[in-house]
């Protein structure tokens, strides 16, 4: 079994990087 802070870690980290590549395109939309 996974710890749940590992797993609340990675969710992290992808969040992070999902926002990161997300953002540009976001205000490309907007503006």
């Amino acid at each position: 079994m996974l710890n749940p802070i590992k797993m609340r870690q990675a969710g992290m980290i992808v969040f992070a990087t999902a926002l990161i590549l997300i953002l540009p395109n976001l205000t490309r939309l907007v503006s």
